[in-house]
C-alpha cells in the first residue's frame, strides 16, 4: 500500500477570503485512497487555524470573521508583468513557505505527492506547492489535479511538470496511481459519486466551518460556467445519505457552520432537497447552514423557503446574474425576473430578513452595457436582497471565452489574465466598475438602514432613470 500526501497549494491573487473554503476535492480524493488502504496525510497551506498561525501578527495575520468565514494569512508578493495594469495590491495568501515545508517534513516520506489546483490563474500557487514538495522528497513523484490541471492541461504540465496530471474528478484515477506505486487493488472505472465515501475531515486541523457536496454536476449548461467540463454528469447522494454524511462530519469537527457547494442543491427538489432538508430538521442538526453558491431562484417555492428557515439556514445567496433580455438568453435563461421576485418573497415570508438574503449579480461580461449592469443590480435591490456583484472571469473551453477574448483583446492563454481583477469590467472599463461597485454598496446601506431607493415596478415598468444613479454617467 502506498503512503500518500495531499496539498492544498497557497493562492496568489489581489484579494482571497476563507467563505467556508474547505478542500473538498482533496477530502474526497483521500477517501477514497483509505477506503482502498493507502495511508493519506494532507498539508493544507489555507489553514487559518494552523497552531503556526498564533505567532504571526499585524494586518496581515489571519482575522476570524462571523459563522466561521475569516481572513487568511497574506503578504504583498511581486505583481506578475501580465498585470501591472491592475491598480492593486498583489498578494500570496497561505502559510507561509516555511512551515509549509515544516509540515511536509513533520511526517513519513510520502510514495506519492498530490497537488490539488483551483481556479486556473492561481497556478503560481500551485508551481510552489509542487517545488516545495521537490525540495523535501526530491525522489516523490507528483500528482496534480484540479481545476486548473483539467481546464489548463497543457499550461500544467509545462508550468509544474507533474508526473502524472489528473483530468476532471480523480478519485479512481489516484486510487489507481497509488495502486500502481504501492500495491493493492484499484478500481476498473469510475467510482461513482454516490459509491463515495464521506469527505476525510478526520485528516484536517481543527476547522471552523464544514463545507459538503450532495451532488455534482448540474444540469445546466450556461455559457459562462464550467462546472459541466468539470463534472459531465449529475450524480447525487440519496437525501438519507446526504444527512449521514452531514451528521458524521458535524461530529466530526464540532463545527456550527456547514456550506452547501452543490451548484444545483435545489433542481429537482422534491426528490432530493426537499426530503434532505425534511431530514435535517428531523435529526435536530444544531448548525447553521450557508449557500455561498447562487442558488436557482425558480426552484425556491414557499416550502423550500420554509424549509430552509426550519432547518437553520443563515446565508442565503440567490443567482440573478442580469435582468438583461439579450444576455440572459445568450448566458442560460434560467432564471426570469418574475421568478426572482417570487423566491425573494418567499424567502421573506418563511422569516429571512434582507440581511440573510443576498443576490449575485454579473458584471463585466461580454456584450454587456454599464446601463445594463446598473439596472440588474437595481433590480436585486428592488427585491429587498443585499446586491453581491460577481466580477465575469473568463474560463477555458466556455463559451464566453473566445468572446471574452475578442472583446478584451488580450491573449488569454496566460493562464493569469483570467483572473476576474485582470480585465474586471470587460468593455466596460475601470472607471464604470468602480462606480458600479459603489452603485451596490450605496444601495445594500440603504437596504440595511431600512429604505428601498427602487421597487419592482420601477424595474419592470421601466421607470429605472439611468441618467440620475449615482453618477453612472460615463
Amino acid at each position: 500500500m502506498a503512503r500518500v500526501l495531499l496539498v492544498n497549494p497557497p493562492i496568489y491573487d489581489f484579494a482571497a477570503f476563507d467563505l467556508w473554503a474547505r478542500p473538498l476535492g482533496l477530502l474526497y480524493l483521500a477517501a477514497a485512497l483509505e477506503k482502498y488502504g493507502h495511508e493519506v496525510r494532507i498539508v493544507d497551506c489555507l489553514d487559518r487555524l494552523h497552531p503556526a498561525t498564533a505567532g504571526l501578527k499585524g494586518k496581515n495575520a489571519p482575522k476570524k470573521r462571523r459563522f466561521g468565514t475569516g481572513h487568511y494569512y497574506r503578504r504583498e508578493a511581486p505583481r506578475p508583468a501580465v498585470l501591472a495594469q491592475v491598480p492593486r495590491i498583489y498578494r500570496r495568501f497561505g502559510l507561509p513557505a516555511e512551515i509549509i515545508e515544516r509540515e511536509m517534513h513533520s511526517g513519513v516520506t510520502p510514495d506519492l505527492v498530490g497537488v490539488t489546483s483551483a481556479m486556473t490563474y492561481w497556478y503560481p500557487g500551485v508551481v510552489e506547492a509542487a517545488q516545495i514538495a521537490r525540495r523535501v522528497f526530491p525522489r516523490v513523484p507528483v500528482a496534480l489535479g484540479g481545476i486548473y490541471a483539467t481546464l489548463c492541461p497543457g499550461h500544467a504540465r509545462e508550468s509544474v511538470n507533474p508526473d502524472f496530471l489528473v483530468a476532471g474528478p480523480g478519485e479512481a484515477e489516484i486510487v489507481r496511481i497509488a495502486a500502481e506505486i504501492g500495491g493493492g487493488e484499484a478500481p476498473p472505472g469510475e467510482i461513482a459519486f454516490d459509491q463515495l465515501p464521506p469527505p476525510a475531515y478526520h485528516l484536517l486541523g481543527p476547522v471552523e466551518s464544514a463545507a459538503v457536496l450532495t451532488g455534482r454536476g448540474c444540469p445546466f449548461r450556461c455559457a459562462y460556467c464550467a462546472v459541466a467540463l468539470l463534472a459531465p454528469e449529475m450524480e447525487r447522494i440519496a437525501p438519507h445519505a446526504a444527512v449521514d454524511g452531514m451528521e458524521r462530519i458535524v461530529s466530526e469537527t464540532c463545527v456550527k457552520d456547514v456550506a452547501f457547494f452543490d451548484d444545483a442543491l435545489l433542481w429537482g427538489a422534491e426528490n432530493h432537497a426537499k426530503p434532505m432538508l425534511r431530514g435535517i430538521i428531523e435529526r435536530g442538526l444544531a448548525v447553521r447552514f450557508h449557500t455561498p453558491n447562487g442558488l436557482h431562484a425558480r426552484f425556491v417555492d414557499g416550502e423550500v423557503a420554509r424549509l430552509m428557515r426550519r432547518a437553520g439556514f443563515a446565508t442565503i445567496r440567490l443567482s440573478l446574474e442580469t435582468i438583461e433580455a439579450g444576455l440572459a438568453a445568450k448566458w442560460d435563461g434560467k432564471v426570469r425576473y418574475d421568478e426572482f421576485l417570487a423566491a425573494a418573497g418567499n424567502l421573506r415570508a418563511a422569516g429571512f430578513s434582507s440581511e440573510d438574503l443576498g443576490a449575485y449579480v454579473m458584471i463585466g461580461s461580454p456584450g454587456e452595457t454599464t446601463e445594463g449592469a446598473a439596472k440588474s443590480i437595481a433590480a436585486a435591490h428592488a427585491a429587498g436582497v443585499q446586491v453581491r456583484l460577481a466580477q465575469y472571469s473568463p474560463v477555458p473551453g466556455t463559451e464566453l471565452f473566445d468572446q471574452a477574448r475578442r472583446a478584451s483583446g488580450i491573449d488569454l492563454c496566460e493562464p493569469l489574465l483570467h483572473n476576474n481583477t485582470a480585465i474586471p469590467a470587460g468593455p466596460l472599463g475601470w472607471a464604470a466598475y468602480r462606480k458600479l461597485k459603489d452603485f451596490a454598496r450605496d444601495l445594500n446601506r440603504r437596504l440595511a438602514d431600512g429604505s428601498q431607493v427602487f421597487s419592482p415596478g420601477d424595474i419592470t415598468h421601466g421607470r429605472f432613470d439611468f441618467a440620475g444613479v449615482a453618477g453612472l454617467q460615463v
